[in-house]
């Protein structure tokens, strides 16, 4: 046998193992941030597909390579998915050729505007970084693209390729959906009207039902009462100005216990912004909600304080007044924190700050065994008041002592998860009903109530989170959104924007610096090889055949 063909057929049987063992088994993932094995809630959506999903990219075309990579990672993820379950097919569309870029505008599927640079131009140029998922005659938009206030291009798009799997599966769990998740809209507490919470309502309706809900037939009939309210999966509390009952505090204990999850947002302190705008003064007076010892039985206490915060969103007056067109100033307004979302859990994951009115703080009680998360707090600069106090413009324009900003950081917002035990566990019912002494569920506690309230402009609702007199966008929208997701996420799914996958970055400067001598180096290295690697020939030539 030839010494070639002693060596040629082994490796021949070891590649065409490997072929096999690769088809059989599929790949393996060794990326350090298995960013190429799909999560078991991913997996478990997929399963359910059980009719043709037709899936359509509209991220094709020439365009910068920032989004040449988001567009391969969106090709991975969804090869990987139609592996898992052939149902999935998938396409890349360019939208300009296909001339339906009006069509996707109408459908609400706003395009990136990129500047780019092309023969010494500079050109702007339209990308759709979206896809559309139909299923059983029904139809998801799903954003590729995650905005970032202040991030780079290239940083953006790192982030939504973590967020990719994410807006897939979760998109495609919509979908599979027979019924939307339900959630009550508490009433009879004065809570915020539907007007002031619209902007949040508009974002929830695609994807729950909602329904006002009051507690007043718990006098008549409780247990039908609390009945009717565990067939909701969600109570959200928006703002409430009266005080609640036993009653209604144990109804809504036994919905917790019962698995129901709950939002609620709250003001400790009562003040008016609307007041202070239209007669320069207002007084903070304590809210007396009666749901100290309710709150407390979770471990949560709500102090009535308000929390100034040098970090804060500006309040817009009227300066002066030239040829009859008014003139507006911002100035610095601490009693509007902007508070900072908890980065680290999925909530709070690549959104921006929240803009608060008048918020208090909220103390966690350690006794307490359930599971509590810090979602919003304050910048480290805070200074907390004591009610009753009156609050006047006069603080605009003079300068803060900073000194006395030394509170250190507060809790805006709290997330409290586990086995919760009854708050009338020791204590006399309100009401013969069935009675749960403890169950899984989770909350998400607020000391702002205006945190999930909209602006009006002539009677019309804005965005939650749009400041009229600014004219800034915050993210309260987003995040309230995503609160209202986690809780209540039965699939694990929203734990997916937690997902991290480390793409290296360029240093622009060193790039800049250093990018001559390596762009010769890679010029020069190939022809090097070469020239060693003929040389290196040339001399075992001439040994072998000397003799």
């Amino acid at each position: 046998m030839k010494a070639g063909t002693k060596y040629f057929i082994p490796l021949v049987l070891v590649i065409l193992l490997v072929i096999y063992l690769t088809s059989a088994l599929g790949y393996s993932d060794l990326t350090a941030d298995k960013r190429y094995t799909l999560s078991q809630a991913a997996l478990r959506v997929l399963d359910r597909v059980d009719s043709t999903m037709e899936v359509r990219v509209y991220l094709k075309g020439e365009f910068p390579a920032s989004f040449r990579k988001l567009a391969e990672e969106t090709r991975r993820l969804l090869e990987r998915f139609r592996d898992r379950n052939p149902d999935l097919h998938f396409e890349f569309i360019n939208p300009a050729k296909e001339g339906i870029i009006d069509r996707l505008e109408k459908q609400g599927m706003i395009p990136a505007r990129i500047t780019v640079r092309r023969n010494n131009r500079l050109e702007q140029i339209e990308i759709f970084p979206w896809a559309e998922i139909r299923y059983r005659g029904k139809t998801e938009h799903v954003p590729l693209m995650v905005s970032v206030p202040g991030a780079e291009v290239e940083e953006q798009v790192n982030r939504s390729i973590e967020n990719l799997e994410y807006a897939f599966a979760s998109a495609i769990y919509r979908l599979g959906l027979d019924q939307k998740p339900a959630i009550a809209v508490l009433k009879g507490h004065n809570e915020w009207d539907d007007a002031h919470i619209a902007g949040l309502l508009m974002l929830l309706r695609p994807y729950y039902r909602l329904a006002p809900f009051t507690l007043d037939s718990l006098k008549t009939n409780p247990q039908r009462t609390l009945d009717q309210l565990r067939q909701f999966d969600m109570v959200l509390i928006a703002g409430p100005r009266k005080a609640f009952s036993d009653t209604a505090k144990y109804a809504l204990d036994q919905f917790i216990l019962h698995g129901g999850k709950m939002l609620l947002a709250v003001d400790p302190v009562h003040a008016y912004k609307d007041t202070l705008m239209t007669r320069g003064k207002t007084y903070a007076l304590n809210a007396e909600l009666n749901l100290t010892d309710w709150l407390f039985a979770y471990g949560i206490r709500l102090n009535p304080v308000l929390v100034k915060d040098l970090v804060a969103a500006p309040v817009v007056l009227k300066t002066g007044e030239v040829a009859g067109n008014p003139q507006l100033e911002p100035f610095p307004w601490y009693y509007s924190p902007l508070a900072q979302p908890n980065a680290r859990h999925p909530i709070g994951k690549n959104t921006g700050k929240v803009k608060l009115d008048f918020a208090s703080d909220i103390d966690t009680l350690k006794h307490n065994p359930l599971h509590k998360t810090v979602i919003l707090h304050s910048s480290p600069y805070t200074q907390t008041v004591g009610v009753p106090v009156q609050i006047n413009f006069s603080e605009i324009g003079t300068e803060p002592d900073r000194q006395s900003y030394n509170d250190g950081t507060k809790i805006f917002g709290i997330l409290v998860e586990g086995k919760f035990r009854s708050a009338y566990a020791d204590r006399t019912k309100p009401f013969d009903a069935d009675h749960n002494e403890n169950g899984l569920s989770k909350i998400a506690v607020f000391a702002d109530g205006d945190i999930l309230r909209n602006d009006l402009q002539k009677g019309r609702p804005l965005p939650l989170g749009f400041d009229k007199w600014s004219r800034t966008q915050y993210a309260n929208g987003d995040f309230m959104l995503n609160t209202v997701f986690y809780l209540t996420d039965n699939y694990g799914l929203f734990a997916l924007r937690n997902k991290e996958i480390h793409i290296p970055l360029l240093d622009k400067n060193k790039v800049v610096a250093r990018g001559k001598f390596w762009a010769a180096v890679m010029l020069a290295f190939p022809a090097l090889l070469w020239l060693v690697a003929g040389l290196l020939y040339g001399w075992w030539r001439r040994k072998k055949y000397a003799r």
